[in-house]
């Protein structure tokens, strides 16, 4: 175990680090050309999967800023039991959607590699870089645009 302390400025480093080479990583899968203009790609399994994402992002925008920060309530297992079941069912069915819509595009291995690149490396290191009002700024931000660039 390290004795830093988990916010040091080596773990923000670090964690950018990871985040910068994913990034990279699925730009040279060709990723975002893929989703946006191949015609492998199940555009309509990906449709599910991207309102499976938006409904992620509004529970979790309602459970951390409004009832965390606004009234207080410790966001937790025990105080959120049915919304952290219905999460665990989004991000399944977001993540099979995803797999279903890439895989005639890239195969079965190679989509696996772009959804954990995508999940261990783009959205864990942001989620941990950030905080809570800025995870939720940014990523309604950029869930906007992309949709706006999604045909």
């Amino acid at each position: 175990m390290s004795s830093l302390p988990p916010n040091h400025w080596y773990y923000k480093l670090k964690r950018a680090c990871i985040l910068g080479c994913s990034l990279y990583v699925l730009h040279d899968l060709g990723a975002w050309h893929a989703v946006m203009r191949s015609p492998d790609v199940s555009h309509e399994w990906f449709k599910i999967g991207l309102a499976a994402s938006v409904a992620i992002l509004a529970m979790k925008s309602y459970m951390e800023l409004y009832q965390g920060k606004i009234k207080g309530v410790r966001v937790d297992y025990k105080n959120f039991r049915q919304a952290t079941h219905m999460l665990i069912f989004l991000i399944l069915l977001a993540t099979v959607c995803f797999y279903v819509a890439l895989s005639p595009h890239y195969g079965g291995a190679k989509t696996m590699l772009v959804l954990t690149v995508f999940g261990w490396g783009v959205l864990i290191p942001a989620s941990l870089l950030l905080p809570t009002y800025a995870q939720n700024g940014v990523a309604v931000t950029l869930m906007t645009f992309f949709i706006q660039q999604y045909q």
